[in-house]
């Protein structure tokens, strides 16, 4: 896939059931890569294994709650036993919640935070610190163009992906030189998270006309990205942030 042989690498990757997590684990798997499939849901875990077998890698389904801190930790401990090694992590899992001041609440911020920020520094916590130990792998976190520009999105998913990108910078400085940690950051991609919110016209307009592509983005238009920076052909780039939201505020 695109020149990139990941074959023999474990990747694990949040989210895998839907949206840009299943595109992103089934490119890997197309790159070679065997794949850890987390998510909430084992039905369409099994979906997503029964593709990734058809392109040849093993793939592992992990259902967890990642709001929950001891399912996270869980992930992180079993994924790791499956091969005893995981080359490549992508946290891609996500929740909105469509509240904004003056009516979220607490809860909210709460639920957006745990699974956005709090999941995957544990994730990278745990399984970045496996992968300096052994030697070396890449981190790639799913963030937004919401983390540096006001948009649309509700702000507790707007701040929780700001701090995001600032733990992927942090994580790059810690655990450097042997992991490399990298985000990209998409703009608004058509996903189950916002299909309602952008069946609305006056959103889809709001949307199509920020967007110098003029149109919403796909998830696939997302993968060829998370690939190349989790590949060793991205050896020299860390702690960067590319934006694939097509040309948002041009």
């Amino acid at each position: 896939m695109w020149g990139i042989d990941l074959t023999g690498n474990t990747a694990l990757v949040t989210g895998a059931s839907r949206g840009i997590g299943r595109a992103v684990a089934l490119g890997l798997a197309r790159a070679g890569a065997d794949v850890i499939g987390v998510a909430r849901s084992g039905d369409d875990l099994g979906s997503l294994c029964s593709d990734v077998a058809v392109l040849g890698p093993d793939c592992r389904p992990l259902v967890a709650d990642l709001s929950d801190v001891d399912s996270t930790h869980r992930v992180a401990a079993e994924g790791w036993e499956w091969k005893s090694r995981i080359d490549i992590l992508v946290n891609a899992a996500g929740v909105i919640v469509r509240r904004d001041p003056p009516v979220a609440g607490s809860e909210d911020f709460a639920h957006v935070m745990n699974v956005n920020v709090r999941a995957p520094f544990l994730l990278c916590q745990d399984i970045g610190w496996r992968m300096r130990e052994a030697g070396g792998g890449s981190i790639v976190n799913v963030g937004s163009v919401a983390g540096e520009e006001v948009t649309g999105a509700p702000l507790t998913y707007q701040a929780s992906k700001a701090a995001l990108m600032h733990l992927t910078r942090g994580f790059a400085s810690r655990l450097a030189p042997q992991v490399r940690v990298n985000a990209v950051a998409p703009g608004y991609i058509r996903t189950s998270l916002n299909e309602q919110w952008l069946s609305q016209p006056d959103n889809l307009r709001y949307v199509t006309t920020r967007t110098a592509s003029g149109r919403v983005g796909v998830p696939a238009d997302v993968v060829a990205a998370v690939v190349f920076l989790a590949s060793p052909d991205a050896s020299y780039i860390n702690g960067q942030n590319l934006r694939i939201d097509g040309g948002w505020g041009l």
